[in-house]
């Protein structure tokens, strides 16, 4: 096989893995574009950030990891910069620079596309698992469960920590990381990123600038940040030789999810605290953000975490950096719950109504889902037949 051939290839699995999660996501701006005519650019400028995304995943996964940081960092900026009307970014023709905005985004894409595909022509595939870096270090601190019941045990861990996991897609292949950081640490960097939220949303005397937008972005992100960490993060790490024979799996897997939800709070509560206080201020978005961020996203966690392990979309992780094998559509599924809520929570933001009976309906939907114990003893077994051990 040719390589160039072979880069085409690697770059269509890479598209698929991750790219194409960016048609889904900025989808919602074709639906608003007015004309055939600025449809057509938008939907060719959506391919054409697909590719971008694919390309830079590509190119970063050679790059060392202050680079990564300082390259997401650079563009981050860039990117956010066309919500202060600066008309030459990647994603302006998204935000009304339909022109400046296309013309930038085909130049970058004519840059970063032929690199990536250089790189794939000429990597090696025998050399994808050493890039997937298999490591593992020691706990800094022993933690003790003396005295306390298994339920009690269950909330102590996953109160006290989070644990945060990832899929990485490289070439068609797929891979696993796993961290785990103190909530603690974590509700501080929340509160402290709210308290910066809230005052140039609502405290600042530049309000009127257009950091507005972000009372609507704001709970987008943290609801799919928190959707994958409890759909992903929540059963991946998990040993089922152990859970599920020290109690009943039904009464684990729903503690389980009760303490996870309990913990992502720490990241989304904060923010829902913040949209609070801007809708005491006045600012209508201020409620139906906090509706979401407190209601809607920890209600549709649970629902995601079901979903996933039901499909059996998700696999566990047994060593970080693992290859279980070939990407296939039943991974791609694990992001589809996402792109439902994330719909829920556009059509939440325009109407406080609408967010009110999205959050009830979530709501009692994962109530009565919870109180089902044969659901998740089903699961138990879903999981088992999956591999887990």
């Amino acid at each position: 096989m040719r390589r160039r051939d072979l880069s085409i290839s690697l770059f269509i699995a890479q598209f698929v893995g991750s790219g194409i999660t960016i048609l889904f996501l900025y989808g919602f701006y074709v639906a608003g574009a007015g004309d055939l005519e600025t449809t057509i650019i938008l939907v060719a400028n959506l391919v054409l950030l697909a590719c971008v995304v694919t390309s830079l995943g590509v190119i970063s996964n050679i790059l060392q990891t202050w680079k990564r940081v300082a390259l997401a960092a650079a563009l981050g900026l860039w990117c956010f910069s066309s919500i202060l009307n600066f008309p030459f970014t990647p994603v302006s023709s998204f935000t009304g620079e339909l022109v400046y905005g296309s013309i930038v985004l085909f130049g970058v894409a004519s840059v970063v596309v032929p690199v990536a595909l250089r790189e794939l022509a000429y990597l090696e595939l025998g050399s994808i698992r050493s890039l997937l870096r298999a490591t593992s270090s020691e706990y800094k601190k022993n933690m003790s469960f003396v005295g306390k019941g298994p339920i009690r045990a269950i909330y102590f861990y996953h109160l006290s920590f989070l644990e945060m996991m990832g899929r990485v897609n490289i070439g068609g292949s797929t891979s696993y990381r796993a961290a785990r950081v103190r909530t603690s640490t974590v509700l501080v960097v929340s509160v402290t990123a709210a308290a910066v939220y809230l005052f140039l949303t609502g405290l600042s005397p530049f309000t009127r600038l257009p950091f507005r937008p972000a009372v609507v972005v704001v709970p987008v992100f943290m609801g799919i940040i928190t959707l994958v960490l409890m759909s992903q993060g929540t059963l991946s790490n998990e040993r089922g030789w152990l859970a599920f024979t020290a109690m009943d799996p039904a009464t684990y897997l729903r503690h389980l999810l009760f303490s996870r939800v309990i913990s992502a709070l720490a990241i989304i509560g904060p923010f829902g605290v913040a949209d609070i206080i801007l809708a005491l201020l006045g600012i209508r978005a201020g409620a139906g953000s906090a509706i979401v961020l407190l209601v809607t996203v920890p209600s549709a966690s649970i629902l995601a975490a079901y979903l996933v392990a039901r499909l059996g979309a998700v696999q566990q992780v047994r060593e970080e950096g693992m290859m279980p094998g070939q990407f296939d559509l039943r991974q791609f599924l694990v992001i589809l719950p996402t792109y439902v809520v994330v719909g829920l929570i556009f059509v939440s933001e325009i109407s406080l109504t609408a967010s009110i009976v999205i959050a009830a309906m979530l709501t009692v939907v994962s109530a009565l889902l919870m109180s089902i114990a044969g659901v998740w003893r089903g699961i138990a077994y879903r999981l088992t037949e999956r591999g887990f051990v």
